[in-house]
């Protein structure tokens, strides 16, 4: 297993994830209604973690310890893009996971799962993808403890056809403004998020086609456009991380052949998704020692969760 380098941006401001511990879990108030107030059921954040040999395939392995089968895909698509090589287990590799459910009392799941931490290993190396979530941070990559690249568009391996600002229109003709960027691949190629957020948009609009949209922590609008299809599990008002599947590339509304164009809007404006919308999105970012504690962390709560003796050092 050959590894290489990726980075997913990463933390949202409103992750909505309370501890057990949190004392306002024993009862959160909701707001009054007509004169008298109502006790809304209570959420609890429960910590999984896994350590699995991966003998045959990814989805096997992870299946068979009631792994979330979301995160196969999650996994595959993120990792696959990064190494040298196709994802292939000979028997040797490991595979450490960690994620929090929300649940109400009766057991019952609350949205959908969320990683944490993934790190998958051979005898040679040792890739590690963090999701932080504090309010300053992204989704880190590390190879041996060493901080990679960062992941800057929503379509892994596309490539970019047009820029931002004005250009010829490919159907209509004549000049016009252009309001992102358009990123050419197969269809079916999975897009993704390139920032937390929440949803606020899924449905068709125009021109655009299948479009979702994004509201992040700064007020800023992400635009994904032209999808062949949207994520079944995903709805209006969820929250999603950076490297979350938000559907597929297609050639829906007006476009010449699959591809996504990908905008950024601050009050309805739009902006650089390449320059000016990278920063707007993310705001301000950690230091790379700030990215090494994250690491740290997260293998702690893997140790709670799994035992000490299973996190390989």
């Amino acid at each position: 297993m050959s590894l290489s380098p990726a980075l997913v941006e990463g933390g949202w401001r409103e992750h909505l994830l309370l501890s057990p511990s949190d004392p306002t879990l024993n009862g959160l108030q909701a707001a009054t209604e007509q004169g008298r107030s109502t006790t809304q059921p209570r959420l609890d954040t429960l910590t999984f973690g896994r350590d699995v040999i991966v003998e045959t395939s990814l989805y096997d392995a992870l299946s068979a310890e009631g792994v979330p089968a979301r995160f196969v895909t999650k996994l595959e698509t993120l990792l696959g893009e990064f190494m040298e090589t196709p994802l292939e287990f000979s028997g040797s590799e490991r595979i450490q996971l960690l994620w929090e459910e929300d649940r109400h009392q009766d057991g019952s799941r609350v949205g959908p799962p969320r990683l944490s931490y993934a790190g998958l290993s051979n005898q040679a190396e040792r890739l590690e993808v963090v999701w932080p979530v504090a309010k300053k941070g992204r989704v880190m990559l590390f190879k041996n403890e060493t901080l990679l690249d960062t992941l800057q568009l929503p379509v892994l391996g596309a490539r970019l056809t047009s820029r931002f600002g004005n250009r010829r229109h490919p159907v209509y003709g004549g000049v016009r403004p252009h309001n992102g960027i358009d990123l050419a691949a197969p269809y079916g190629t999975p897009v993704i998020t390139t920032a937390p957020g929440r949803i606020s948009f899924i449905g068709r609009q125009g021109g655009y086609g299948r479009v979702m949209e994004v509201e992040h922590d700064t007020g800023a609008i992400s635009r994904y456009t032209h999808l062949s299809h949207f994520s079944p599990h995903l709805v209006v008002g969820g929250l999603v991380n950076a490297g979350e599947t938000l559907g597929e590339v297609g050639a829906s509304g007006v476009a010449t052949g699959p591809n996504l164009h990908y905008e950024v809007r601050v009050d309805d404006r739009p902006v650089d998704p390449l320059v000016q919308g990278r920063r707007i999105i993310l705001g301000e970012q950690p230091t790379r020692l700030e990215y090494q504690t994250s690491l740290y962390e997260v293998r702690r709560r893997l140790e709670q969760a799994i035992g000490t003796s299973s996190v390989k050092t």
